[in-house]
């Protein structure tokens, strides 16, 4: 990270490397995209975020997003990265561009639910646990076909690819092995045809190995202390 730097030269560092690892895998830098991770930061920052062209924001928990999304430009997209509590589901509306952690099938359920209701069709990866670490959630890889196979029966959730996060005490060389995984897992899965999925997106990587998840085949990296410092 720059010393000293801001908001605005930060994310222009982020998009650079982003682009040079691309780069270094023979990738279209256009098909990767930059989730700002601003959980824990002022409006302020986001607002600067937004001045230096950043649109897609990612946040960790709904009421944080409750709070932030009214204070930012309409054209902004919001994701949600964090653990989804299924008593929280029916605080979301149309503005969510993308839910990253469907990892059970109760939120799959109340996600349904709450999109028939409304007349929302959600926009969700599935969230794998590639690296089989007890500390974090999502499915385990050989539970992903059975919860593929399962989403026709809900029509107002839509998948479109996996998300991952890498285990907290992994060395580089590991992390890079999990991405690598959850990529391959994708191209096996993408060979079959399961109703309301389309597995085309990759969300995996963040302030500390986006590089190396953009190497493996991310579409989407999920980057806050690079861009924002940290957290207080």
């Amino acid at each position: 990270m720059l010393a000293n730097a801001g908001i605005e030269q930060r994310l222009n560092e982020v998009r650079r490397r982003i682009n040079q690892a691309a780069e270094r895998s023979k990738r279209d830098p256009s098909t990767i995209r930059l989730l700002a991770v601003s959980k824990t930061q002022p409006i302020s920052s986001l607002e600067e975020a937004y001045r230096a062209g950043q649109r897609a924001f990612a946040e960790n928990r709904v009421q944080e997003w409750l709070e932030k999304a009214p204070n930012l430009p309409n054209d902004c997209q919001w994701h949600l990265v964090g653990r989804l509590q299924t008593n929280k589901v029916k605080y979301l509306d149309d503005k969510i561009a993308m839910i990253h952690s469907l990892d059970r099938l109760p939120l799959l359920e109340a996600l349904n639910i709450q999109g028939e209701r409304r007349s929302i069709v959600w926009t969700t990866l599935v969230q794998v646990n590639i690296a089989r670490d007890p500390a974090k959630a999502g499915l385990m890889p050989e539970e992903v076909p059975d919860f593929l196979s399962s989403v026709g029966d809900f029509p107002f959730v839509r998948i479109q690819g996996l998300m991952t996060i890498g285990a907290l005490e992994a060395s580089m060389t590991e992390t890079q092995g999990f991405f690598r995984q959850l990529r391959e897992l994708r191209d096996r899965l993408q060979s079959r045809k399961w109703p309301g999925t389309h597995l085309h997106e990759l969300s995996m990587g963040m302030s500390q190995d986006f590089e190396l998840a953009v190497e493996e085949g991310a579409t989407l990296v999920r980057v806050g202390r690079q861009i924002f410092g940290d957290r207080e």
